[in-house]
């Protein structure tokens, strides 16, 4: 290589960094590898700042600092997120290399330098409600004392990119000699990044710490709660800490406190289906579940359902492990299973709280069904989830656990199984190669054409835009209760119930593949059987 086309590949060097006592994003950088940069002293070169447009600039909170013929240096202050190098280098065609700069610094830079407010600035800092001012000295153990301003600024960038990228869960998993960091985004695992091995310890000390768990035991599984505020509103976060061969690993689930959820409205009904949701509501006795694997849903749509009854000025009381939204007019009983307060115990004292609607989290046992059912009985509309493959197998679960046939068909009267399935971006659309066999066991037709998101700048080139519901709702008509005091199998329930209008789960889910909603990969996913 001669000397013009190493200057052409060769980024300048940056402007030499003094130390700065307590600057956490300066220690970081040192922590990651990663160079840091002090924006207040840095002039910027007009034909740099065009690299950008402006408001991606400020959205992202990203600025080029430097470009050469195949490479740019880009100055982030959240090293964790993968998806902005990536689509800096869709927008310049160059390599990136980061460079890490204090998130105060940045918000002023860009406002200063393109005379527009960054967005991300409305997230303000997170108010970690669960810690007090002062982190005890003990509560670190063996963790420095000058590092635990870089951990508490490691632990705040991996919240806050989880909140800024909607994610659902936050996943921090030890390795031989690394520790990834994972979001689970419109449910798929996207890898953050890949942490060194060093950190691993402080940054699960600073969790426990902000959930309020012990920090000295690491043999054995905790549970915590993280309260946070910011411009978005309150934030719970549900942690799990578990140990590995690797070390402790967490799993954070990330649930908006407040009931702003969904309507049954906006959550995909057919208009029909819709309409028998809202009759069914209506009624002061019975029973209607929602079936599904974990993350399908059906905590949305349960509340979907109170929002719609509360309008009606009657008592709903709700016994939940734990409660994850808070809604207004609704009193909601936390599971407590330390101090004896089961499903089960909580069930048979609400009954004496007058209650009009019963809404149960989960139907786990056999003790808490027969409550259940005879909650129903006795002139109470309850609602409830149980796990189960189907609609119909849902009626055979019940059955299995000891519910009375005569029983079972006097009080159920709806069950919705329900899947989240992945929507295509409408901005980059592909035709889909469906292969003979899929079509064959699919019963498509052999010219259908099906489409899927091939990734793009608006997606963050996961062709992803968002998830959506499929389901199936079993009806309990007149035919079907005969059916079910008869103790039938699945296939007879499941004619039955598509006689009586039921649309399969997995065909609801081809149909919108056929709209080009949903490639019909995901629709092949929610199969049954």
């Amino acid at each position: 290589m001669n000397a013009a086309d190493a200057a052409a590949t060769t980024l300048p060097p940056l402007p030499p960094t003094a130390p700065r006592n307590g600057t956490g994003a300066q220690t970081l950088a040192a922590q990651l590898g990663l160079p840091f940069v002090d924006l207040d002293a840095v002039q910027p070169d007009p034909a740099l700042l065009h690299l950008l447009p402006a408001d991606f600039a400020a959205r992202r909170l990203a600025v080029v600092l430097a470009a050469s013929a195949h490479h740019v240096r880009l100055a982030v202050a959240d090293p964790f997120d993968p998806e902005t190098p990536k689509l800096v280098q869709f927008l310049t065609g160059r390599q990136v290399e980061l460079a890490l700069a204090e998130r105060a610094a940045l918000l002023a830079a860009i406002e200063r330098w393109y005379g527009v407010k960054p967005q991300a600035a409305a997230l303000g800092t997170l108010n970690l409600e669960a810690i007090a001012a002062d982190e005890p000295d003990d509560a670190v153990g063996d963790v420095a004392l000058e590092a635990q301003g870089p951990i508490v600024q490691l632990a705040e960038y991996i919240l806050t990119g989880a909140i800024q990228r909607h994610a659902s869960d936050i996943h921090i998993r030890p390795e031989l000699d690394r520790v990834a960091v994972i979001y689970r985004i419109d449910g798929t695992l996207t890898p953050v990044n890949s942490l060194p091995k060093k950190l691993h310890a402080a940054l699960l000390r600073r969790i426990k710490i902000l959930g309020k768990m012990d920090v000295a035991e690491t043999r054995l599984p905790q549970d915590g709660q993280i309260a946070l505020k910011n411009a978005g509103g309150a934030l719970d976060l549900r942690i799990s800490v578990m140990p590995t061969i690797y070390g402790e690993s967490a799993a954070i689930r990330l649930l908006a406190a407040s009931a702003q959820q969904r309507g049954l409205d906006a959550a995909g009904f057919s208009p029909g289906d819709l309409q028998f949701l809202h009759d069914t509501l209506l009624r002061n006795s019975g029973m209607i579940l929602v079936t599904g694997p974990t993350g399908s849903g059906k905590s949305t749509t349960l509340y979907g359902m109170l929002g719609a009854i509360v309008q009606r000025n009657v008592n709903i009381l709700t016994v939940e492990n734990p409660p994850e939204y808070h809604i207004a007019g609704v009193q909601q009983i936390p599971i407590n299973d330390d101090i004896g307060l089961t499903f089960a115990r909580a069930l048979r004292n609400i009954l004496r709280h007058d209650p009009d609607v019963i809404m149960v989290g989960e139907i786990r046992d056999a003790e808490t069904a027969k409550i259940a059912v005879e909650s129903a009985l006795t002139g109470h509309l309850m609602l409830s989830t149980l796990h189960a493959n189907s609609a119909v197998a849902t009626v055979a679960r019940l059955l299995e656990m000891g519910i009375e046939p005569f029983l079972l068909r006097s009080t159920l009267l709806a069950v919705l199984a329900q899947r989240l399935v992945r929507l295509n971006c409408p901005h980059c659309l592909v035709e889909e190669a469906v292969d003979l066999r899929t079509r064959a066991q699919l019963d498509l037709g052999p010219h259908e054409v099906f489409y899927k998101g091939a990734g793009c700048a608006q997606c963050n080139g996961t062709g992803i835009a968002g998830r959506r519901m499929v389901y199936e709702l079993l009806r309990v008509t007149p035919a079907l209760r005969l059916l079910i005091g008869s103790r039938p199998d699945e296939d007879a329930l499941a004619q039955q119930a598509v006689v009586d209008g039921m649309v399969p789960l997995t065909r609801h889910a081809v149909g919108l593949a056929r709209q080009g909603l949903i490639s019909l990969a995901e629709a092949y996913l929610t199969r049954l059987v």
